[in-house]
């Protein structure tokens, strides 16, 4: 009798590489050479396989269930990266390869700074393979492209999380090589001396934030090629703050009269440290009232419109 080995649920990771010129789409990077990056997550999961399961129905003159055939082999990772800065303003974050699969790119043009800012041409769209080690077994990815949500509330950490979808690569037995987690920052919590929230260039008193990209991820296969691509999105958030007098900030007013108003997100003071997330344009949705240790408080929902899609920076 074979005994199953008692497999830690905790003992896991991730590590991903983008794919290369030299590289055949939804091809194993890794497997074909790319460097690997480890992701130092916390919550780490995976939907290790789903499929489109055809039923065949056959007459046979007898009931029951029979077999399905499995088709469009997917799978799904979910990936929490803490936001930090890189330690070097003119460098990438050690999540930066990621980040460049949720259609953003990577530019350092601008000194002391590094950009990520949407692509909109599906030709230059970066994707990936992720190998997700769990204790004895790897889960491979491939041709991932994620979906990206940006969140925190203030006197806790916040994450950057990347729902990853791609094809079924393969999972394997194999021994883990050594994570190198070097390159990530440790994180600041949100709070009075680490995060500015501005909304139309006025200051206000956030406590939660989040924005989500809402990718539509597609599977595209067909007899010459089997891809993921991303169809459509919409990003759209939301963001708690105290309530200031009107004079300074009327919700109502903006979402009565469907007004762009610029916003910025900015996380970490010293060089090397800051997260900054912004828009030139967004709509406030909905406004609700509510209470935040018995003061009044906004929660308004928005959008991201197009033409002012969010950009990413770090500094």
């Amino acid at each position: 009798m074979s005994i199953t080995p008692g497999f830690r649920h905790d003992s896991k990771f991730v590590v991903m590489a983008l794919r290369r010129d030299s590289d055949t789409k939804g091809a194993d990077y890794i497997a074909a050479g790319a460097q690997s990056l480890a992701m130092l997550t916390k919550g780490l999961a995976v939907d290790p396989y789903q499929s489109e399961q055809i039923t065949r129905d056959l007459d046979t003159g007898e009931q029951g269930g029979e077999k399905v055939i499995h088709a469009g082999e997917m799978m799904t990772l979910t990936i929490p990266v803490e936001i930090a800065g890189s330690g070097d303003a003119s460098s990438a974050a050690a999540y930066s390869a990621i980040l460049q699969t949720a259609m953003r790119d990577e530019k350092t043009d601008v000194a002391n700074e590094v950009s990520h800012n949407r692509v909109l041409n599906a030709s230059e769209e970066q994707d990936g393979t992720f190998y997700f080690y769990w204790e004895g077994m790897y889960h491979i990815l491939l041709a991932g492209k994620s979906s990206l949500t940006v969140a925190g509330k203030i006197n806790e950490l916040g994450y950057l999380t990347f729902e990853v979808k791609g094809i079924y690569g393969d999972t394997i037995e194999g021994l883990p090589p050594q994570p190198d987690f070097s390159g990530f920052q440790d994180p600041l919590p949100l709070s009075n001396s680490n995060t500015k929230f501005t909304l139309d260039a006025q200051a206000l008193n956030l406590y939660e934030y989040e924005l989500a990209d809402n990718h539509n991820v597609e599977h595209d296969e067909g007899t010459e090629q089997n891809q993921v691509f991303i169809e459509s999105w919409s990003e759209e958030g939301k963001f708690i703050i105290e309530s200031p007098a009107l004079s300074t900030f009327d919700p109502f007013a903006l979402m009565r009269t469907s007004t762009l108003v610029p916003f910025t997100f900015t996380h970490g003071v010293a060089n090397g440290e800051v997260f900054e997330q912004s828009s030139s344009g967004i709509q406030i949705l909905t406004v609700k009232p509510t209470a935040i240790k018995g003061k009044q408080a906004w929660d308004c929902g928005f959008r991201v419109i197009k033409g002012h899609h969010s950009i990413i920076k770090t500094s």
